[in-house]
């Protein structure tokens, strides 16, 4: 009757939101373990070979776990670093943020531009990859290698001496609002974001917009073939 087809709808309704708030649930969880398991510990055997790849970007040497980050395309280091060094803008004596930083590519090019009256920082989560970093640019002691959370970080350097040029390229996920607010809030002259998720990377593009930012430039590379993944380079000016 039509009492009890009003009940079967209300019944339905309800499942349909019990299943998508479940969906969720599974969403977060699956994320959540995706999260803690990039950051725990794993067996590794290494069957031949030292377990260790010589890189080299602009002439210096980086020396990295074969299970580490590093560009996909061995192209790519380089191309990108040169166009860090042609944007950022940085004389002697400057200041740079490196933010998710590896092994501290850009940090190198950034530091050479600089130079001993500047300031590099570069935070990074990953341990190994601060490691790494720090034996590859042991001759700039003007660069610091921080092994912490980015958001963390900027909570601790909200305030402080604002940078000339900040430099970021998070993960796929991209940096999100409370990265992009922390960054734009320290009023740097010169942001350089790279991202190889196309969706990501036009949200955090629309962030620093709406913070007062403009879009100077934009570079796409083709550096996964096959996939739908695109490495930008965006430069954006107050």
């Amino acid at each position: 009757d039509h009492r009890g087809g009003r009940h079967g709808d209300g019944d339905r309704r309800g499942a349909e939101w019990t299943a998508g708030k479940s969906t969720r649930r599974d969403e977060r969880r699956d994320a959540s373990a995706r999260r803690a398991a990039a950051h725990a510990a794993r067996d590794e055997w290494v069957f031949e070979g030292t377990g260790r790849a010589a890189e080299y970007v602009a002439g210096r040497r980086w020396e990295v776990a074969a299970t580490g980050f590093w560009q996909a395309h061995r192209g790519a280091a380089q191309r990108y670093s040169d166009l860090v060094a042609e944007w950022s803008g940085l004389r002697p004596g400057g200041r740079a943020w490196d933010l998710y930083s590896g092994a501290g590519v850009f940090a190198a090019r950034l530091a050479e531009q600089a130079g001993r009256t500047g300031a590099v920082l570069a935070v990074e989560s990953a341990r190994s990859a601060v490691a790494d970093g720090a034996a590859a640019l042991r001759d700039l002691p003007w660069v610091q290698l921080r092994t912490q959370r980015v958001e963390r970080w900027l909570l601790e350097h909200l305030g402080a001496a604002a940078p000339d040029v900040v430099v970021l390229d998070p993960p796929r996920a991209g940096a999100g609002k409370e990265v992009v607010g922390a960054v734009t809030a320290g009023g740097p002259t010169r942001i350089i974001h790279v991202g190889c998720d196309p969706a990501a990377f036009a949200r955090d593009l629309g962030l620093y917009q709406a913070a007062g930012y403009r879009l100077a430039d934009l570079r796409a590379f083709d550096a996964f073939p096959a996939t739908h993944h695109v490495e930008c380079l965006a430069l954006l000016e107050r």
